[in-house]
């Protein structure tokens, strides 16, 4: 999910003269967020094995999302089984990126598996 919204309870200041009145209506674009290159350095590369990365993709606070640690787990387990079943596996050309603004991904990814 790309982006989300959310509502101030109360006034909020947000610095640099810039305050919100209460109800006002907030946009945050989190996938933004998580391609931050002040805090993750090449972050439009995929590496799953990027240090101390603390991503906003699951939310946070009273809104982070109870399938996150679900989520965590069927990758760490599914994607080194996919691989241990499909050593060959690779890519078969390039992929066709989804046109959507919320949920972002590939609409195709051919790849060949030996």
């Amino acid at each position: 999910m790309q982006l989300t919204t959310r509502f101030t309870t109360s006034p909020l200041d947000l610095g640099d003269g810039l305050r919100l009145a209460g109800g006002a209506e907030l946009t945050m674009l989190l996938g933004s967020a998580n391609r931050d290159p002040a805090r993750y350095p090449n972050p439009h590369r995929f590496d799953p094995d990027r240090p101390n990365i603390q991503p906003v993709s699951f939310g946070g606070g009273a809104h982070y999302c109870l399938g996150a640690p679900l989520a965590r787990l069927e990758a760490q387990v599914a994607f080194p089984l996919l691989l241990t079943m499909l050593p060959r596996l690779s890519l078969a050309g390039p992929g066709e990126r989804r046109d959507r603004l919320v949920l972002r991904g590939y609409a195709t990814l051919p790849v060949t598996t030996g």
